[in-house]
């Protein structure tokens, strides 16, 4: 019969893989969630730790009622899957227990540029390697996509989630499609500590028209839109609105 110190190792262990490789263990950000979530209320349980899983349990609910893959699917659609984005969110959980260590951990003076990426993103494209140049190599890669920033200070994360659609492209004489991964792919979305997810959300330019298609200057307009971007969106608006056809569009 294993001891409960042996259990806890195994345990452990599992976790780091778990979140290096999240497709190994799930198919999707709900599937993520019971199983780091599981596991999490095992090792708290294993040592006595009620109060501070009852304490994460507050933080997690925090996403809502459809769990922490919620609010991603609202906003990138259900059929982008989160399941490395989901293992993130419980990465950082289980580092502040004491159970994830991390590569990385920022000091004060190497976290003050991550406390200004709404300037810094602004409304343009950026790739996981201009990330890594600017901050220095993550604390914590979960998959493939999510780059994880730790402060010393035992703060909260900011995250990088790059995507990569992979392109579907017959290859003839193959009788297969080709696709492939892009080894420096754009970042979706930054997320950083704030008081709710969507305020906590930046999207880079990719990531807005992935949310609201091309058009989403027109409904969406940035701090930066220009005095004449802003009148012509504007009429686009009023154009729409006086169209029936458009009355049930989605914003």
């Amino acid at each position: 019969m294993r001891s409960s110190e042996d259990l806890k190792r195994r345990w452990l262990t599992e976790a780091r893989q778990v979140f290096a490789r999240p497709g190994m263990y799930a198919r999707s950000g709900p599937e993520m969630e019971s199983v780091a979530g599981e596991r999490l209320g095992d090792l708290c349980y294993l040592d006595e730790r009620d109060d501070e899983y009852e304490q994460v349990r507050k933080f997690l609910r925090g996403f809502g009622k459809l769990g922490v893959h919620g609010p991603f699917a609202a906003v990138f659609d259900v059929e982008r899957r989160c399941t490395d984005e989901v293992a993130s969110v419980y990465a950082e959980v289980y580092h502040r227990l004491g159970y994830l260590p991390v590569e990385r951990l920022l000091t004060a003076e190497e976290w003050l540029p991550l406390t200004r990426l709404r300037e810094w993103v602004g409304v343009r494209d950026v790739r996981r390697g201009e990330v890594e140049a600017a901050f220095g190599a993550p604390s914590l890669l979960v998959g493939r996509r999510v780059l994880c920033y730790a402060p010393a200070d035992g703060g909260r994360w900011v995250f990088f989630d790059c995507w990569d659609e992979l392109p579907r492209r017959y290859a003839p004489g193959k009788g297969r499609f080709d696709g492939g991964f892009d080894p420096d792919p754009l970042v979706r979305d930054i997320r950083v500590p704030a008081t709710d997810f969507e305020e906590g959300l930046l999207l880079t330019l990719y990531g807005r028209v992935l949310r609201w298609g091309p058009g989403w200057w027109i409904d969406h307009p940035s701090d930066s839109q220009t005095a004449e971007h802003a009148a012509f969106a504007a009429q686009l608006r009023q154009i729409e609105s006086a169209d029936p056809s458009q009355g049930n569009r989605r914003h």
